[in-house]
């Protein structure tokens, strides 16, 4: 397929009133605007690298070079993430994460954990705020929206080693304002102490000051927060996160500023797993990104969640609640290919990746760390790239799911002016079509090649398709 030209991308987004399952822009009547795109922890921080010791100076992220591998690709949206540590490991040691620049300066006398000057949390530090807006910039001007995430989760409760509170500038050996979480509860459970409702509500002030003139933003709350009140260590975020949500649209039209959408995603750990979306479709959020819901088999320990999870695997259509960003991050994290885009596109979802593979550019990856090298994610990544081509040929803001148009149960379809339909096999299928004459195209998932064949007329009924290869794209214009 043709390279998708940059141009910067328009804004602010808004979910559209004819189709809440995309977004518009604001003020306009259209067309849908389709999210899809690689991601991974540093791409807003520097200080990730192999082994669990941080090394000075820390690893640079070449974020220019991100954007230009984003737009070979035909991607268009990033999760910019906020590390809130800035000591701590994952992957059972096999990296670091000691994310700098923090929002706050390292000015305060004493040393923290790590050997630097403490956090003085009253102040902000204008060069973390400085490279946000940047970075989020750069991102439109290359034609990529931003989701800006607010705050972290898994890092203070779920990372391993013993720097999940102890690496946070919150802790009391790290700041100079006694201020001194002893646990995730204490930081993004309610009720919070005055003090630190205070300073998360200074910071979230500035982060909107800094980025509400940029069309290409949309907020976060916060990635894998908890959500078990049965568990006292880590108890559960939804109203935190609710109140997350109702500060940033209040100070939005406080200041006059225009709206952007803030998205919630998979809370972690739950006592229930097959309710573990319940309050994001419930909830106020304009966006979400679900978490596995399947049952866990037994034996099977819940974190990581298996490779098969429905929404890796066959996920749910799209009712339209919500704005749907399925992130592998959430259901199948190290996993992701082809198939996947194409089975979340078609079911009206905006499939994005956890990249690991752009780590192992910069840092080989040691092949015992269990991680797919780079290459392993190449179909994945220029699947997400060709769906976001289809989607912006078609009218998607009039198309739904409708798998039962298609023996196949895979089709997005506007009846009579449009079908998009996903053949896993490479035998014939069957699509219901209303009358009418239809141009005929097919596109090979794995080769990535298109060809027409002749023209379709039909009466209104059944009409059976045998696709040149497998899997396929089957695409049905009027």
């Amino acid at each position: 397929m043709a390279p998708t030209p940059r141009r910067p991308a328009p804004g602010p987004l808004t979910a559209s009133p004819a189709n809440p399952r995309y977004f518009t822009v604001a003020g306009t009547d259209g067309p849908a605007v389709y999210l899809t795109g690689s991601h991974i922890w540093n791409n807003l921080h520097d200080g990730l690298g192999p082994g669990r010791s941080c090394v000075d100076p820390p690893e640079r992220n070449d974020f220019p070079a991100y954007l230009d591998f984003l737009t070979a690709h035909a991607h268009n949206f990033i999760r910019l993430w906020r590390w809130e540590n800035f000591r701590s490991q994952a992957a059972g040691g096999g990296f670091h994460l000691c994310m700098t620049p923090q929002p706050w300066p390292r000015t305060g006398l004493g040393h923290a954990v790590d050997g630097k000057p403490k956090f003085d949390l009253t102040r902000a530090d204008e060069a973390f705020y400085s490279r946000l807006r940047e970075r989020v910039a750069a991102a439109g001007a290359a034609g990529i929206y931003v989701a800006v995430m607010l705050f972290e989760g898994w890092g203070l409760h779920l990372s391993e080693g013993a720097d999940r509170v102890e690496g946070h500038p919150f802790h009391a050996a790290n700041n100079v304002n006694d201020i001194g979480i002893a646990s995730i509860v204490d930081y993004q459970v309610l009720p919070l102490d005055p003090r630190v409702q205070a300073l998360q509500e200074a910071y979230l002030r500035k982060v909107v000051d800094t980025v509400h003139d940029l069309p290409n933003v949309l907020y976060e709350v916060a990635n894998e927060s908890s959500g078990d009140p049965t568990d006292d260590e880590v108890g559960d975020s939804t109203g935190w996160q609710y109140q997350v949500i109702e500060f940033v649209r209040r100070y939005e039209h406080e200041m006059g500023y225009d709206r952007h959408p803030i998205g919630m995603t998979m809370q972690y750990p739950v006592p229930d797993q097959s309710k573990v979306n319940d309050p994001l479709f419930t909830g106020p959020a304009d966006w979400v990104s679900p978490g596995f819901d399947d049952a866990i088999p037994p034996g099977q320990p819940p974190s990581p969640p298996p490779p098969d999870t429905r929404w890796h695997v066959d996920p749910p259509a799209n009712d339209g609640t919500k704005v749907v960003i399925a992130d592998t991050d959430h259901f199948a994290p190290g996993g992701g290919d082809a198939l996947w885009a194409w089975k979340s596109f078609v079911r009206g979802h905006h499939p994005i990746l956890m990249d690991f593979g752009i780590i192992d550019v910069v840092h080989p990856l040691d092949p015992a760390l269990g991680v797919p090298p780079y290459e392993a994610f190449e179909p994945a990544r220029y699947a997400m790239g060709d769906t976001r081509r289809y989607a912006e040929r078609m009218g998607l803001v009039d198309m739904v799911p409708r798998g039962d148009l298609s023996s196949t149960g895979y089709a997005l379809a506007n009846p009579g002016v449009e079908y998009l339909v996903l053949a896993l096999g490479g035998g014939p299928f069957r699509v219901m079509l209303a009358a009418g004459t239809y141009a005929v195209e097919w596109y090979d998932v794995t080769s990535r090649e298109t060809v027409t064949a002749e023209p379709v007329t039909v009466e209104d009924g059944p009409v059976d398709f045998t696709p040149p290869a497998a899997p396929a794209v089957l695409y049905l214009r009027s």
